[in-house]
């Protein structure tokens, strides 16, 4: 059954430059992890993810250090 998810990533990539991805997905619970991570690489290379050092910039490969996937009450 489909609900909605949201997801944090936390990870570092190269040149120690940290970051944070976050969102929302609908789907089945046994498809939250893929499809936070295919969000999450969208966020990384679209730019669109938070940076621990704005401007560096962001190259990978990316490193995810902890997935936090929750249900979102309704």
């Amino acid at each position: 059954m489909n609900k909605n998810y949201k997801f944090e990533i936390h990870g570092v990539a190269r040149n120690d430059q940290t970051w944070i991805t976050n969102g929302t997905i609908y789907c089945d619970l046994n498809d939250s992890f893929d499809m936070a991570m295919r969000a999450s690489f969208m966020q990384l290379t679209e730019g669109r993810a938070i940076y621990g050092k704005p401007g560096v910039g962001c190259q990978g490969p990316y490193n995810v250090l902890s997935v936090k996937i929750e249900q979102v009450k309704q």
